[in-house]
Parts: structure tokens; sequence; C-alpha cells
């Protein structure tokens, strides 16, 4: 065995796609924090405009500031999810063609994009 095939054997293999995929989820939190407020407080709502709160016999509640920003993080979400998508996919399809790391390591690492996300969530609850 040569030095070079002992380079990179290992967790010094896996060193620079699990880096580079984590640094990835720090500008990943932003779409996904959009989505997990879209699913956790604007879909449960019972109206979807404020109109629809004055009708006879509504029962349910609207919360106003949701109704508002709605919009807003579905558009941030949509936009920064495609900026990030595009990160990941450029990083790890460029840096992947490098012959001594090998293509399915990188694409082993790709969910530890997701990593960040998970630990702040898990901190927050």
């Amino acid at each position: 065995m040569t030095s070079e095939t002992l380079e990179h054997r290992g967790p010094v293999r896996w060193t620079a796609p699990v880096l580079v995929n984590l640094l990835l989820g720090l500008p990943a939190l932003a779409p996904l924090g959009c989505a997990w407020w879209l699913l956790s407080e604007w879909l449960p709502m019972d109206c979807r405009s404020v109109e629809e709160s004055y009708a006879p016999g509504f029962t349910g509640s609207c919360n106003y500031e949701t109704l508002d920003n709605g919009p807003v993080l579905m558009g941030l979400g949509a936009v920064s999810g495609l900026v990030v998508l595009a990160l990941v996919v450029l990083a790890n399809r460029g840096f992947a063609r490098r012959a001594d790391i090998g293509r399915s390591v990188w694409t082993r690492a790709v969910p530890f994009v997701l990593l960040p996300f998970a630990v702040l969530w898990a901190l927050l609850l």
C-alpha cells in the first residue's frame, strides 16, 4: 500500500464532505425554519382569510399576524430553499469530482445538511 491510499482511509476521508455539508446546513436553517413555521403555525389555523372569520356561525380562531406572515414566509422559504438546494448540489457535485475522495462518500454525507436544524430544533423543544 502506498502512502496515497493510506492517506484517504477512515475518518480522514469523511472529514471534508461532512464539514462542507455541516456548513451548508447553516444557511439551510432559513428554509427549514420557514417550513417548520408553516407546518406548526399556519396550517393548523381554522381560517385562511380575515373575511372568513366574520362569517355567521364561524367558531374557529384566527391569528391575524399568522395570516399576514404566511405568504411572506412561503416566499422566503421557497427562494432560500432553492438557493440552498443549488449550493448543496454544486458543492457535492463539484467536490465529488476529486478522485481521491469519491462521489459515494460525498453522496452519503449529504444528510449532514439537516444536522444543524435538528440540533436547533432539539434545543428549542
